[in-house]
């Protein structure tokens, strides 16, 4: 799984990460349009509002065999994860995920995995006074095949039910009013991607121990919103309606390059271009190209054992939207 780069795509969240940022930001963007359109002195444009966030993530990510000895291996699967976002005047939110699953090798080529997910979010609205917390569960499959020495493929797919509650205060001239619903939806996710990886005996240029990486990968996100009424009976209306979609097409290169001779340190830069193909999320972001930069530095502590730190900018081409990210991630499998 190293070798061929599935390693690699099982474990990041990144991805899935970024469709969940967007999705928020253009969210977050309508209903604070929506407000200013409502006040009679506002007078901004669609094209005028921005979306500028950071965000952290801290991951571990374990393999443990429970029968490794065999033909057919199998292994437990533990993934914790934290991650944070900030948007200036606008919203703070943490979540919180666990992965836990169980990972079968039909072949010495390819991998399937099954697993459940759990989600805990808490999130700080600025915009208004108000706070959303809830937890989410649900299914997780993955699968990989090594098609060669260059190519492999893998597939995710992931669903997440969110129950949680909402409460927002606003001031009346009979003093706070204290506003409620309960928030449900369901989140569907597939990932697609195609890898090929090319050391120096496919391409003899390369530098001794470096490594080039091609992705190309196919995203797509669901939400399904249920129906809502606040505690004053009143019907809540989310800012696109019951459902929500998101589909991108992504494509990047990565180089890494070792920094000693025997291997435990190195760096690594990556570029990706992406597309989205398909959204009714653009009002009154509309801003579909994005490019994505990335660099990072590795600690390999042992075989199977890695750390690295990683910086990540994701850039819209027109402006609209822009996210700075940092992980710390720890991939330790026994």
């Amino acid at each position: 799984m190293g070798a061929s780069g599935l390693r690699g795509f099982y474990a990041s969240g990144s991805d899935l990460g970024e469709m969940v940022n967007r999705a928020v930001s253009y969210q977050t963007a309508q209903r604070v349009y929506a407000r200013q359109q409502a006040n009679p002195a506002t007078t901004g444009r669609p094209q005028d509002m921005r979306s500028r966030s950071d965000t952290w993530v801290m991951q571990s990510d374990s393999l443990v065999p429970v029968a490794d000895t065999i033909d057919r291996p199998l292994f437990v699967r533990a993934l914790f994860r934290s991650a944070g976002r900030d948007e200036d005047a606008r919203l703070n939110s943490r979540n919180d995920r666990i992965d836990l699953g169980l990972i079968y090798a039909p072949s010495s080529n390819s991998f399937v995995s099954v697993g459940i997910a759990g989600e805990l979010t808490q999130a700080d609205i600025y915009y208004v006074a108000g706070e959303t917390t809830g937890t989410a569960w649900g299914p997780r499959i993955d699968a990989g095949l090594v098609l060669g020495p260059v190519w492999a493929v893998g597939i995710r797919a992931d669903y997440l039910a969110f129950d949680g509650d909402n409460e927002v205060s606003v001031m009346t001239g009979a003093g706070q009013l204290n506003i409620t619903r309960d928030v449900e939806y369901e989140r569907r996710y597939l990932q697609m991607d195609a890898i090929a990886r090319f050391g120096q005996t496919t391409l003899p240029w390369l530098p001794d121990g470096s490594v080039l990486k091609w992705t190309s990968s196919f995203r797509h996100l669901h939400i399904r919103n249920e129906p809502a009424t606040n505690n004053l009976g009143q019907a809540v209306t989310e800012p696109f309606g019951e459902r929500n979609r998101l589909s991108v097409i992504n494509t990047g290169l990565n180089l890494s390059y070792p920094l000693s001779d025997d291997g435990r340190w190195s760096v690594f830069g990556d570029v990706a271009l992406d597309y989205e193909l398909e959204t009714n999320m653009n009002f009154p972001v509309d801003d579909r190209t994005a490019v994505t930069l990335s660099s990072g530095i590795v600690r390999q502590l042992a075989r199977g054992k890695r750390m690295h730190l990683q910086y990540d900018r994701y850039q819209h081409s027109r402006g609209t939207r822009s996210r700075n990210n940092l992980s710390l991630i720890a991939t330790i499998d026994f």
